[in-house]
């Protein structure tokens, strides 16, 4: 559609756009036009609260939320507003008052929301909530198999990537996922027709699957795609976030030891080479992976959200079932 070209144009012929816009949203400031923003907003809320009369509104997007909170503030409504946040740094346009419960990525994240706004206790350190098909395996420690979200990349950057596989042993199979861009699709299959070690997939419900069978992502680094990896133990290889927030989510998974960074072509080309000669460091990103329980996500927000008198009824229903 018109958007999604228009963003693809950006990404491609001017993504420091995207890093502006983060600073400037950053300013306090604006705060008035994200306050503006959620009361234009507040309407549509409206209309789904007096349809649906929820006891707990889950928002994981920050305008929904903000749409969400000034709704509540206005008509003092009782529901319990929660936001899951879905990267691996808390952007200010996350802070929000009348916010009961956010949910983050991590533990390092906590303090990254303003303690004024939001109470102890109300920012937990989940994960972040993913398909229950993505669990944890145990992955070889050789490079035999690597996976390419191609999402994203640009002309210029794919080509990159190419580049580099190209020097690499035939023996490594490696599987592109080009998701709903037809073109990019059309395009690595014939570059496949030369290369028989490569597999081109389109749209495709079998990402956990392809995951597991790899022993490497490369990638850009969004927040789901991060968290899928990290609930896989697959390790991760990022290249060419955009500019703000993707930058952020890449720096997370260096500081934190749970994947690697590529800056530039010779760094994508180094980062593998290493991980060719030295296989353990793949078996370090994976098991450092596997401590975060990434894939119990989902779980942990439920077990906060649902009360204790709740989660007994449903442990007393299950039993009755058993027994019959």
């Amino acid at each position: 559609n018109l958007l999604s070209k228009a963003y693809k144009t950006l990404i491609e012929y001017k993504p420091s756009f995207f890093r502006q816009i983060c600073k400037i949203s950053e300013i306090e400031t604006f705060d008035n036009v994200k306050y503006m923003l959620a009361k234009t907003n507040q309407r549509a809320i409206g209309r789904l609260v007096q349809k649906y009369q929820p006891d707990t509104i889950l928002c994981t997007h920050f305008f929904p939320l903000a749409a969400a909170a000034a709704y509540k503030k206005k008509y003092h409504s009782s529901f319990k507003l929660v936001g899951i946040v879905t990267d691996y740094i808390v952007h200010p346009i996350w802070d929000v008052a009348y916010v009961d419960q956010y949910f983050v990525a991590h533990p390092a994240l906590v303090d990254q929301l303003k303690s004024a706004l939001h109470p102890i206790g109300s920012i937990i350190p989940s994960g972040i909530p993913v398909g229950s098909n993505f669990t944890p395996v145990a992955h070889s420690a050789s490079l035999n198999n690597i996976l390419i979200m191609t999402s994203w990349q640009t002309d210029e950057t794919m080509l990159m990537i190419l580049n580099v596989l190209q020097a690499l042993p035939r023996t490594i199979h490696i599987t592109f996922v080009t998701g709903n861009d037809l073109p990019r699709q059309k395009q690595l299959e014939k570059v496949a027709i030369h290369q028989p070690n490569y597999t081109v997939i389109g749209f495709t419900n079998q990402v956990a699957s392809l995951m597991k069978k790899s022993d490497l992502i490369i990638t850009k680094p969004g927040g789901l795609t991060i968290t899928e990896a990290l609930a896989t133990a697959t390790p991760i290889l990022v290249f060419s976030p955009i500019p703000g927030i993707e930058e952020d989510n890449a720096r997370f998974l260096e500081q934190e030891h749970l994947g690697c960074w590529a800056k530039c072509e010779d760094e994508l080309r180094d980062h593998i080479s290493t991980f060719l000669k030295n296989p353990q460091q793949l078996s370090s990103l994976s098991q450092n992976m596997l401590i975060q329980q990434s894939s119990l996500a989902s779980s942990k927000i439920l077990d906060h959200l649902i009360s204790p008198i709740e989660l007994g009824a449903r442990s007393e229903g299950r039993s009755s079932r058993n027994a019959q």
